[in-house]
């Protein structure tokens, strides 16, 4: 791998790791935030809320969820931000030590921001 992809990754999950500790918690009034704001707690979730994406894309790929082209081209972006607040949510019950989250809509919430976060830090590197 080249340097320059490597350090382009570290700049950007340390990026989305302080949207997840700062800019997440104030959009959701406190409804999703990482315990203690412990920046090392942050980048856990944000490593625990990555893996559950991967697993959670890849068994809706083998259960053929995704293999019909139109629609899934059409709410790729749909589908991303559920799954996305499933996982969030999930993590939050499965590690409540390192992500508190309230209910189901504010996982919601945060999904959308962390997506927003997410495709500005792209935008922005």
């Amino acid at each position: 791998m080249p340097d320059s992809y490597v350090m382009h990754m570290i700049v950007q999950t340390l990026l989305l790791t302080l949207s997840l500790l700062y800019v997440v918690p104030a959009v959701t009034d406190g409804g999703v935030a990482v315990r203690r704001s412990s920046f090392l707690r942050g980048a856990l979730g944000l490593v625990v809320l990555a893996l559950g994406n991967k697993i959670l894309w890849h068994a809706l790929v083998a259960m053929g969820a995704m293999q019909a082209a139109p629609t899934a081209i059409f709410t790729v972006g749909v589908i991303a931000w559920l799954v996305n607040a499933v996982v969030i949510f999930l993590t939050g019950k499965i590690m409540p030590g390192v992500l508190f989250v309230r209910s189901f809509s504010t996982s919601l919430g945060a999904s959308l921001v962390l997506m927003l976060c997410g495709w500005l830090i792209t935008w922005l590197i």
